[in-house]
Order: structure tokens, then C-alpha cells, then sequence
């Protein structure tokens, strides 16, 4: 088959299922064509696609193409931190909690989130409103079901097997009683649908381990939609490997023990308090109504607590204003917050630019990776981060992206290798490195992320 049909039926799943696939990778969508092509030919079919009467065909590419793995209480922490204090901080007497789980597979997140309110006793039941929404139609009529196996319920303990769940031949089902507490619906997250994402429809929105497969456009488009979609300060759960570094500035980024999340700013003035990046002292929190005040440090390094409290404005206006920013170290500094704002571009040409010195060039190899990486070209983003191993071995932050993409690229065997390295350096990493590519996570984040690329790497077939 030549390259343009399949080039082309790529590019029409992107656009309408989001999906994006690399040249490498479109050889794997060949058998898919040929199949639904085969009573029209591909021109035809191709032509179908993008006509207006092709919504039943649709919907059968989005039940081939995807087929997400969940579980039940899958990222517990996740869920134990919303559970516990998310949803009892934002309940009001008398009003709804309306919690929505974009791209929920068959339904096991939503059920979990029911199952764990009703066990932990600190939100009422019935004020609690849970919709999972999914492209794959066959999915949604799983979740709909609420049958599952024993796999599926490899992380709940007996106990609330027991409680939850009736045992029968075809496999566990979910008691009436929680299962009619979710609802579903069959729902693109590509789509419009000005009424469903209507201002404040959502105090919490989960969308785990799905932006993985969208291109940084796609995403951004998404989480801008979902940012609409949430009361202010509503929350937003992505997974642990995703970050909205470059994506969104919409959010802060918060942690609770080993949870990651996001909450949407309020439009409040500019001295609002931004949310401590590690535990604050009750007796200090409560004397500190603004931004936490900052260590007296000179020259390049007073920026770093600057970047990593995510004050960037404030780090960029300071670095202009250093002698020392014309060096590589402030021209590396310059380029991360090119990178932050999402000014991918500029950042690249910093990158460039810095990859002849030696002091930097490791940096600057991972800069161009996370910049290739935010265009899609994942491909190129592993090449780079490979680049930045070999110029500095140690450089754990590269070995975790380059692990993170082969498993992603389905190569597990070399993810494995990396995320271990990975792991094995991550203790060591320089504070610096953390600071500047961290992606907002600290070094126990990262080894949290680290652990789960590695397990993830196991549930590959």
C-alpha cells in the first residue's frame, strides 16, 4: 500500500479520535484499513470517513483503537486524597458533588470513587454525582454493565469484595445499590459540546493516563475545556505521569503524601497564596497570607526558589535584570522559562545554542527532548533524551523520560532498563536538575512516577 492513504486515515483518527501515531507506527493502523476498507475500497472508505453520515463507522474505529487498561482502585493515593479531603473540602449542605472521570474505560475509576465515599463515610451519598465518559461504545456498555473479573478486582481487598460485589459464574457484579450511584455516557473529549462543558458543571474532573495518547495541541485544547468546565477552584486528576507543564497555566499543582493534583486558580488578585510545594508548619501557614517568602540568595541561584515555586513572571524579570544572564547558566535558565510558558520555539533555539557547551550540554539535550516530546515527535524526544545520558550518565531525569517513552512505543524490555537506571540514580539527582525539569514533581514524586512507569512495564502483554 503506498504511504498517502494510510498517511491519510492517520491524520483523520487524530483529528477525530485524537489519536496520534508516528510514521514509524502507522504500518500497525495497515491491517485496521485494509479490513473496513475491504467492501468500498480505500478511497471510498477514506472518503466516507470524512463525509457527515459516517458516525456509525466511527464508533466502530473507536472500539478497535481504544482499549484502555484500568482496574479498580487503580493510583490509590490519587483516590485516597480525593476521597478523604477533596470532595469533604468542596461539600455544601443540601448540594450536589459532581465528579466527572474523562476517558473511563469500563468503568472501574468511577465505581472505585462511589465504593470508597460510601466506605469512608465523609461525603454523603446521595449528594454525590459520578459520570464516567468514554469514545469506545463497547466499553460504556461494560461499565454499564458492571460485570468484572477477578483481574479487574486484583487491588480490592477482600473484605470489600465481599461487601460490594455479588460472585456469580460470568464473573463479580457490583451491588444496585453503588452501581446506580454512576452514571455513563458515550462522549468525545475531541468534540465541542458547549452545553456539557458549561461553566462550573464539575467540582472534580479525572482524566487519568489518557492525555498520554493525545498530541500537545489535542491536550491543550482539552484542558482548556475542562478548565472552563470546573467550579473555581475545582480539581483536576490527571495521571502520574502526566503534568500540565507547558500545557495550562489554569492550575496550581498541589501534593498530599504520594498524591500529584491540580486545582483551578481563582481569579483572585495577584498576592493570592500559591500552595506550598512541601509541608508548611500550621503556626507558619497561618501567618503567611501571601506567596511563601523566598531564601536571600544572589546572582543566578536567587531564581531557583523563584521556578520552584512556580513564580515565573517574577524569575524572568529577575533574570534580565542579572549581569550573570548572558552565561550559559542564565541562558539555560532563560530557555526553561521559554519552556514553562510554553514557548516551545525560543526555547528550542536556547537549547541549540547551548549544546556546545560542555557545562550544559546535557541540559540542553533534555530541553530539546521535553520541547520534541511537546510536539509529538516522540521519536526524536527519546533520541535526545538518550543524547543527554551519554553526555552525563548520572543525568537520572533523562534515563526516566527515555524509559517512559519505550514503554510507551511498546519497547519494555529497553523502558525497563532506563526506569531502573532511572530509579537507581534518582536519589542522587542534582537539586538543580530537579528544579528546572522536575515538571513540578520533587524527588519523591519522581521515584512515585519512576515505580509506576516500571509496574506499568509488567502489565504490558
Amino acid at each position: 500500500m503506498s504511504r498517502s492513504p494510510l498517511a491519510r486515515f492517520t491524520a483523520l483518527v487524530e483529528r477525530r479520535l485524537g489519536l496520534h501515531y508516528e510514521p514509524e507506527q502507522w504500518d500497525e493502523l495497515a491491517p485496521l484499513l485494509f479490513e473496513r476498507s475491504a467492501s468500498r475500497g480505500v478511497e471510498g472508505y477514506l472518503s466516507l470517513l470524512s463525509s457527515s453520515g459516517s458516525e456509525a463507522e466511527w464508533r466502530a474505529l473507536a472500539e478497535r483503537l481504544t482499549v484502555g487498561e484500568t482496574y479498580f482502585l487503580r493510583h490509590p493515593a490519587q483516590l485516597e486524597v480525593l476521597v478523604s479531603k477533596v470532595l469533604p473540602s468542596l461539600a455544601q449542605p443540601g448540594a450536589s458533588l459532581r465528579v466527572l472521570c474523562a476517558g473511563c474505560s469500563t468503568g472501574e475509576e468511577p465505581y472505585s470513587i462511589a465504593l470508597l465515599c460510601r466506605e469512608q463515610g465523609k461525603v454523603d451519598p446521595s449528594q454525590l454525582r459520578v459520570l464516567g465518559i468514554d469514545v469506545n461504545p463497547r466499553a460504556i456498555a461494560h461499565a454499564r454493565n458492571a460485570r468484572y473479573s477477578t483481574w479487574s478486582l486484583r487491588s480490592v481487598p477482600v473484605a470489600l469484595r465481599e461487601r460490594w460485589f455479588q460472585r456469580s459464574s460470568e464473573g463479580f457484579f457490583l451491588r444496585p445499590a453503588l452501581r446506580d450511584q454512576v452514571l455513563f455516557e458515550e462522549r468525545n473529549l475531541l468534540e465541542e459540546a458547549p452545553a456539557f462543558w458549561a461553566p462550573a458543571s464539575f467540582h472534580v474532573i479525572l482524566c487519568r493516563n489518557v492525555m498520554l495518547y493525545f498530541p500537545p495541541e489535542v491536550t491543550r485544547k482539552i484542558i482548556a475545556r475542562m478548565s472552563q468546565a470546573l467550579v473555581p477552584g475545582g480539581y483536576l486528576f490527571l495521571g502520574p505521569s502526566e503534568t500540565l507543564r507547558g500545557i495550562s497555566e489554569d492550575f496550581e499543582l498541589l501534593r498530599s503524601a504520594d498524591a500529584f493534583y491540580y486545582r483551578r486558580k481563582a481569579p483572585a488578585p495577584a498576592t493570592a497564596a500559591e500552595p506550598a510545594r512541601t509541608p508548611v508548619p500550621e503556626t507558619s501557614a497561618k501567618k503567611t497570607p501571601g506567596p511563601l517568602p523566598l531564601p536571600a540568595l544572589e546572582g543566578l541561584d536567587s531564581l531557583l526558589p523563584l521556578l520552584d515555586a512556580e513564580r515565573y513572571a517574577e524569575a524572568w524579570t529577575r533574570l534580565e535584570a542579572l549581569p550573570q544572564a548572558a552565561q550559559p547558566q542564565g541562558q539555560l535558565l532563560r530557555a526553561v522559562l521559554h519552556l514553562n510558558a510554553g514557548r516551545f520555539a525560543e526555547a528550542a533555539l536556547a537549547g541549540q545554542q547551548l549544546l556546545s557547551v560542555r557545562d550544559t550540554e546535557a541540559s540542553a539535550h533534555f530541553l530539546l527532548g521535553v520541547c520534541l516530546e511537546h510536539s509529538g515527535d516522540e521519536a526524536g524526544a527519546r533520541n535526545r533524551y538518550a543524547a543527554a545520558a551519554r553526555a552525563d550518565p548520572t543525568f537520572a531525569l533523562s534515563h526516566l523520560r527515555a524509559g517512559t517513552l519505550a514503554r510507551r512505543a511498546g519497547n519494555v524490555a529497553e523502558a525497563r532498563v532506563a526506569l531502573r537506571m532511572a530509579l537507581s540514580l534518582l536519589p542522587q539527582e542534582k537539586p538543580l536538575r530537579l528544579t528546572l525539569f522536575g515538571g513540578g514533581f520533587g524527588r519523591h514524586g519522581l521515584m512515585q512516577v519512576g515505580l509506576r512507569e516500571l509496574q506499568a512495564c509488567t502489565e504490558v502483554p
